[in-house]
């Protein structure tokens, strides 16, 4: 008697790094609660090709970041008087015994993080580097602002750190790896809370519906229908955009159209999760979102340092800053 064997499927072609970066992260985004799939974005895509950059790992913290064993964040997006991406919010001073000290303060957005990724200058060079820092170090000094509580920033006064901790020397010029890691990771985040925030636009609109029967619904009234309605077109136009990614206008890294699409949703994040919160507050919405774990209200002004440094760096793509913080 014959036996019949059903023929394996053909396996398809092997995913690369980005590919099944982005599958593993489809599952975060659907799944998990904002901050910590925009956490993972983060780590995945922006700080593990980072790591690369520096040629020791004196305290294994590289390692373990890359394996995943500690969560690492970027330092990158402090506020600055200008709201540019290439002046170091931390500086850096050799004591002649192979040791820096470091000054200055820098933002980071996972409230998970352990370790943070930061851009500084040492004095007296004209190069700038990365320094891969635990936020456990000695003389560190973690603390929050607005409504994060005890976390967000780190400020550095004195702090000492051996220099085989710095990465190879690094500038934000479009040629480099700094900006293609950046548009990367930009247009992935842009393109996911966008997503997200249109999500959080439909259910307010069903929380809407549910409270209250009939012509008493609130979802029949014009003027809730029409602050909804203005925040929901923006926001599908900033979708169309963010979900042609660096294929549009076949854009070469450090172009203006990832810092538009990072503008606008940065943006709308900000205003979706304010409008979710006054709705809910204001008219009772009890099932609304703004309730659930994990809603991002410490978190949401964080990425990318906000609004205000997207639209800095935009502006610096546009070349309307000052030459001495193009690059």
């Amino acid at each position: 008697m014959s036996v019949a064997h059903e023929s394996a499927p053909a396996a398809g072609p092997p995913l690369d790094a980005a590919d099944a970066h982005r599958q593993e992260l489809d599952g975060i985004w659907a799944a998990g609660p904002f901050a910590e799939a925009a956490a993972r974005t983060e780590h995945l895509l922006a700080v593990l090709p980072l790591l690369d950059l520096f040629p020791h790992d004196p305290d294994g913290h590289v390692s373990r970041a890359r394996s995943g064993e500690r969560r690492a964040a970027l330092g990158l997006f402090t506020p600055n008087s200008e709201f540019a991406l290439p002046v170091p919010a931390v500086h850096a001073e050799r004591s002649g015994d192979g040791r820096l000290t470091l000054t200055g303060r820098f933002r980071y957005a996972s409230e998970d993080a352990e370790l943070s990724l930061l851009w500084l200058r040492v004095v007296d060079e004209d190069a700038t580097r990365l320094a891969l820092l635990p936020h456990t170090h000695e003389g560190l000094r973690r603390y929050g602002a607005g409504r994060a509580e005890g976390w967000g920033w780190i400020e550095l006064d004195g702090v000492t750190v051996e220099e085989d901790v710095l990465s190879h020397p690094v500038s934000w010029a479009p040629e480099g790896p700094l900006s293609a890691v950046f548009d990367g990771y930009a247009w992935e985040f842009s393109r996911r809370s966008l997503t997200w925030s249109a999500g959080v636009v439909a259910d307010l609109r069903r929380e809407l519906a549910l409270t209250g029967s009939g012509t008493e619904a609130l979802s029949t009234s014009q003027y809730l229908a029409h602050e909804l309605s203005k925040l929901e077109i923006e926001v599908s136009l900033a979708v169309a955009l963010a979900s042609f990614g660096a294929e549009f206008k076949a854009e070469e890294p450090g172009g203006t159209s990832v810092g538009a699409a990072l503008l606008a949703s940065t943006d709308l994040l900000s205003r979706t999760v304010q409008v979710a919160e006054d709705m809910s507050t204001e008219l009772g919405l009890a099932d609304s979102a703004v309730g659930a774990a994990g809603w991002p209200t410490g978190t949401v002004q964080a990425w990318f340092g906000g609004r205000r440094m997207a639209g800095g760096e935009l502006a610096r793509r546009m070349g309307l800053v000052p030459k001495d913080v193009r690059s």
